[in-house]
């Protein structure tokens, strides 16, 4: 299939955007919001509507913005001072609104959909809800990794279930840290960890760093309750190779623990 070109317009050069929009490997091109009329015509497959804080944009724009590429999927890219608009703010109907911190996982299934059929869950009516979309994901068959051992660090039954399912999910099994006798044989088993905790502290820091000893050599993915740009650089100081933002969605974490995983991918499926 031919490489698929993205449309990105809002504020894209605001912080919690700019290793998103550096990311991209296929042509993208970048129009402030006030000019997207001059490039009108051309073809894309995706339109990225960079948003950094609540009531951006003119709900009337917006609008415009839907007219313009009525068969192109139109996701709205969130920064941080986004977050509970949904709850005490005008959200714009009919776009798909995902937060800097899902973008990985999304954006990878998207491409992956659209190489397969050129058709992804993003070309769903715009009057589909979140909750039609986390339905139609549950009878997906592309969410496989193939099968290899997780381990889980959580501190309580619920954590570890809530992960142990997901990670069942992907094909791949679990092993939990703290309930585990960990030794040089067993930690060699494990391809990926994963942590659940609820925000970055010294504490948190602490248990990566008794985890590495523990299990060294082993790429990291933590999960975390809204994660902020301001912790992104201690945790990738702390040796994180991904994070995963709660509450995720399946393909958040297939996204997270394949990028952690990397050349160890293979061995996830032998």
């Amino acid at each position: 299939m031919a490489m698929h070109k993205v449309l990105v317009s809002g504020d894209f050069w605001h912080t919690d955007f700019q290793k998103i929009v550096s990311k991209f490997d296929v042509p993208v091109t970048l129009v402030p919001f006030d000019k997207v009329d001059t490039v009108l015509g051309q073809n894309y497959d995706l339109v990225v509507l960079a948003q950094s804080r609540r009531d951006q944009f003119l709900e009337a724009d917006v609008e415009r913005l839907l007219t313009n590429f009525p068969s192109v999927p139109i996701v709205g890219l969130l920064g941080s001072w986004c977050e509970g608009e949904s709850r005490s703010g005008r959200p714009f109907p009919g776009i798909i609104r995902i937060y800097w911190h899902q973008w990985e996982g999304r954006y990878s299934q998207f491409v992956e959909q659209l190489e397969k059929s050129g058709i992804t869950s993003w070309h769903a009516p715009r009057t589909t809800t979140d909750s039609d979309h986390v339905v139609a994901q549950t009878i997906r068959k592309d969410l496989s990794l193939g099968s290899g051992i997780i381990g889980v660090s959580a501190w309580t039954r619920s954590e570890f279930d809530m992960l142990d399912d997901a990670i069942g999910s992907l094909g791949l099994r679990c092993r939990w840290v703290e309930r585990s006798i960990w030794d040089a044989a067993s930690s060699a088993t494990v391809s990926v960890m994963c942590v659940v905790a609820d925000s970055w502290t010294a504490e948190l820091e602490k248990r990566i760093r008794w985890l590495n000893s523990e299990i060294p050599d082993v790429p990291f993915v933590l999960l975390l309750n809204y994660p902020r740009q301001s912790d992104s650089k201690s945790i990738e100081a702390a040796g994180v190779s991904a994070v995963v933002s709660k509450p995720f969605e399946l393909q958040d974490l297939k996204a997270a623990i394949a990028q952690a995983a990397g050349q160890e991918l293979e061995r996830l499926k032998a």
